[in-house]
């Protein structure tokens, strides 16, 4: 610590000594602690925005990238478990008030309709097995599982979930329709309508026919049902000839899936002892 002594007209310093062990002596506001803890913050600031412009310049939105990039892709499965839930449950109802495709606007998503082809594939695959399996209790010969289910279901499912709404799309804009539906719009409807298939297929494995159709029944009641009103509802703007023939073709093709299931995977059932003849 130095303090000054005034000696006639000089001004001498006068020193004092700090015993050891004794804490530091004040700092006042302004002095080099402060300072750099202020250039700290400065410096953390410049590094945060820096982080944040190179981020503005590098990042690349779904909408502008590539088709081929993947970033592209990114935006169609950009969703949480809550909205394919309730995607998923509006899926089965077939209501004339249930907009169907107000819940995929603005943002369908592909996510959730792959799940449910995967998984309707399987379900189908192994439910198929094993109501071969029901009906072939009681005969001679061995049962043995079917492969060839699950490449035919995957087939089958995939071929429809692409190429009918891809269809669909591709000949309202050809036609330069008002109806204004995009190719991933129609791909999420087209999945999310096979939905109900997943329990159906289960329980079409009770090995009687006729619960089976009444299953069969459920299913167009259900799925066909919200499918054709959501198509429909979207062909308001169209003349109405042309809508009422493009809403029963593709009916007509999703009652056509649905018994194709129907008659190739669950064909057999258990079968009645044949009577002995009498002579």
């Amino acid at each position: 610590v130095v303090s000054t002594q005034s000696t006639g007209n000089t001004v001498l310093p006068e020193t004092s000594t700090v015993p050891l062990g004794a804490p530091p002596p004040y700092q006042p506001a302004g002095t080099s602690s402060d300072y750099k803890i202020a250039v700290d913050s400065d410096t953390e600031l410049d590094s945060t925005n820096l982080l944040k412009s190179e981020g503005a310049e590098g990042s690349t939105t779904p909408a502008t990238s590539a088709f081929w990039s993947l970033e592209f892709y990114q935006q169609f499965f950009n969703v949480n478990d809550e909205i394919v839930l309730d995607r998923l449950l509006h899926a089965c109802l077939p209501l004339p008030s249930n907009d169907f495709m107000g819940k995929l606007r603005p943002s369908p998503d592909i996510y959730g309709p792959l799940w449910v082809c995967i998984t309707l594939v399987f379900s189908t695959a192994i439910s198929g097995n094993i109501a071969d399996f029901f009906a072939s209790m009681g005969d001679e010969t061995e049962w043995t599982y079917d492969f060839k289910k699950v490449t035919i279901a995957a087939t089958v499912i995939f071929l429809y979930v692409t190429t009918v709404p891809a269809s669909l799309s591709g000949y309202l804009w050809w036609r330069k329709s008002n109806t204004e539906l995009k190719l991933v719009e129609s791909l999420s409807l087209y999945g999310y309508s096979l939905t109900v298939f997943i329990p159906a297929s289960i329980l079409l494995c009770i090995n009687h026919d006729w619960i089976r159709w009444m299953l069969v029944l459920v299913i167009i009641g259900t799925s066909g049902a919200v499918l054709t009103l959501t198509i429909w509802k979207l062909l308001a703007g169209e003349p109405r000839q042309m809508a009422l023939i493009i809403t029963a073709v593709l009916a007509a093709l999703h009652v056509a899936l649905i018994l194709l299931f129907k008659m190739y995977f669950f064909a057999q059932s258990s079968k009645d002892p044949t009577p002995t003849p009498t002579r």
